[in-house]
């Protein structure tokens, strides 16, 4: 046990080493259900470990499947033994945050006593399902890294042979082993060897998304496009009653009706359709109620567009994880409407959250999505590359050299990724925090009369930020002259310094930017024809450039750095990215020597 631990410990301390990670999934049952049980034994190394294995959540829905847990712990200190873990179930802690009432997803919570680290913690979950939702579409993803130490990770499937099977693998290497029995089960192992813990830093990527995994299912993504189409758009639409015509203020085009359909139709859930949490009532009833979810509110804009004389179709995808190439029926967190056009050109409507152009939240950017058809479809992914995610910053105003001070007026403007992200802010505070809030993002020096225009929380509203403050300048009196640093969007974009931070240090290849935006920072200075200043050497390299220029008596700084990359981040553009940020802290493009 020592020389594991020395290991775990050694290189990179990780909060806790996996000394078995494994599951087996039976899909060979003649009952038409399916069986995943998972093996988990856990050492906590370190107090956050500790913190984070003291207590766990085991989630699912009890209409269609039944949870066995067995949990102990096996004290290192002599005396002290192995007990049992408390076990409780109580509805999942998401639902009403979320505003869902859907009282079928439950947690079984595992308090394991007296916890240290250097315990032995060792957990088995028997998931029965008895039915899965929508449709028999069914896939199993089995991730063998982590966050924490893996020692040995294997995971077994047995299947019925010469009924429908797929499987895949990402990432590996897996070590492959097939074996068909006399009873006519087909027996298939992978394992993995010992891998390293994945560190979660700001802006890392999720291990879910670079995890060598297997995947297995009992159809192609075809058969569950089209299956899922019938079950989610096909029946619900088929059986009920609509009128004829949309209300009279949705208007025919696909934005309008979707924003109609986001300001009518309150994100709301309860207990509603023949799966909670999946499968969506029909849309008189949402209608009716003026409430709804996710796939609600889509398969009621799905229904609006088809009377408006468009063509439209549902989409599936998921925010939390990886759909892979094998999606089933448990693999999707989120539906919206898309539209298709020209080859390539497909427009996306979510009326959860009707974003402008490209139609979705940034954050599926890349990620899979599965669109629902009469004759099935395969798994396509969101564009990746964006434009016009951008935070203009302009300040106008004069420069006091005594107090080495900028005085005047700021004006700030968002768009795509920005916006989310500045919206997102700004809402999560009251209006008599934002002043404050607005000072600190924006580099003002205090008792600024900086406002926001427009409601954060209102996605149909403009925002922008306008009003007068100071900004401090660094200077240096030497015989030379005055040396005066203009501030710059290490000053002025607290939120994009953060990134910058953080992109900096060598902390691993596999990096993703939370918000990828352009920064545009504009200074214009009047007043300038007395001074005598040579000018800086500007800078323009890949993602960052700066440059000072004067003309009559005004002088015009100008400051652009980019940080956009896809997600996840490959090593290349982690590269870029690096010596963009490290080139916007360097202080000659904005320094000026008044003579």
């Amino acid at each position: 046990m020592l020389p594991l631990l020395f290991l775990a410990i050694s290189t990179g301390v990780p909060d806790a080493v996996f000394l078995q990670h494994s599951a087996y999934v039976d899909m060979s049952r003649a009952d038409s259900s399916y069986v995943e049980t998972t093996v988990e034994v856990v050492i906590p190394l370190t107090a956050r470990g500790v913190r984070r294995y003291r207590s766990i959540s085991v989630p699912y829905w009890r209409t269609w499947e039944d949870l066995e847990v067995e949990a102990t712990i096996a004290h290192w200190r002599s005396g002290r033994g192995e007990e049992a873990a408390s076990l409780h179930e109580e509805a999942h802690s998401s639902l009403l945050p979320g505003n869902r009432l859907e009282s079928s997803l439950r947690e079984v919570r595992v308090d394991f006593p007296g916890i240290e680290a250097g315990d032995t913690l060792r957990m088995i979950v028997r998931r029965t399902i008895l039915n899965l939702p929508m449709d028999d579409c069914y896939s199993y993803s089995f991730y063998s890294a982590s966050r924490d130490s893996v020692h040995c990770a294997s995971f077994s499937v047995v299947h019925r042979s010469g009924y429908p099977f797929h499987e895949t693998e990402t990432g590996g290497p897996f070590i492959r082993d097939e074996r068909t029995g006399t009873d006519g089960l087909v027996r298939t192992v992978w394992e993995a060897g010992p891998s390293s813990g994945s560190a979660i830093l700001p802006f890392s990527v999720d291990p879910v998304f670079t995890s060598p995994r297997v995947t297995v299912s009992n159809r192609t993504p075809e058969e569950v496009s089209s299956m899922l189409y019938r079950s989610l758009v096909e029946a619900p639409l088929g059986s009920c009653e609509l009128p004829d015509t949309l209300p009279a203020d949705a208007g025919s085009e696909p934005s309008e009706v979707c924003l109609w359909v986001y300001r009518s139709i309150e994100y709301l859930g309860g207990r509603w359709g023949a799966d909670p949490g999946y499968s969506p009532r029909d849309p008189a009833a949402t209608l009716a109620e003026r409430a709804g979810v996710c796939r609600e509110k889509a398969l009621l804009l799905l229904w609006m567009l088809r009377v408006s004389g468009h063509d439209p179709f549902a989409v599936l995808t998921s925010s939390a994880s990886p759909l892979g190439p094998l999606p089933g029926s448990r693999s999707f967190d989120h539906m919206l409407v898309a539209l298709a056009g020209s080859p390539g050109d497909t427009l996306f409507l979510d009326p959860t959250r009707p974003v402008p152009d490209p139609g979705f939240t940034y954050t599926l950017r890349g990620r899979e999505y599965l669109p629902l058809v009469p004759g099935g479809a395969a798994v396509r992914r969101f564009p990746e590359t964006i434009t016009g995610d951008t935070l203009l910053v302009f300040i106008k105003g004069t420069l006091d050299t005594s107090r080495s001070v900028i005085s005047g007026n700021l004006e700030v403007r968002f768009a795509g990724a920005a916006e989310e992200l500045f919206r997102s802010m700004l809402s999560s505070v009251d209006g008599s925090a934002r002043v404050e809030l607005l000072s600190r993002l924006f580099g003002e020096a205090g008792g600024s009369g900086l406002s926001l225009e427009g409601d954060p929380s209102d996605l149909l509203s403009d925002i922008s930020v306008r009003g007068t403050g100071t900004w401090d300048c660094r200077s240096v009196d030497t015989d030379r002259g005055l040396y005066l640093l203009l501030p710059g969007l290490q000053q002025i974009d607290l939120a994009g310094s953060r990134a910058v931070a953080y992109l900096l240090p060598e902390l691993g290849r596999e990096l993703m930017v939370e918000t990828p935006y352009t920064a545009v920072l504009e200074i214009e200075l009047a007043g300038m024809a007395g001074v005598r200043t040579p000018l800086p050497e500007p800078v323009e390299i890949e993602g960052y450039r700066a440059g000072v220029t004067l003309a009559g008596d005004t002088l015009r700084m100008r400051e652009v750095l980019s940080l956009s990359p896809t997600y996840p981040d490959p090593g290349a553009e982690t590269s870029v990215l690096r010596e963009a940020a490290t080139a916007s802290l360097d202080c000659g493009p904005r320094t000026l020597v008044l003579e």
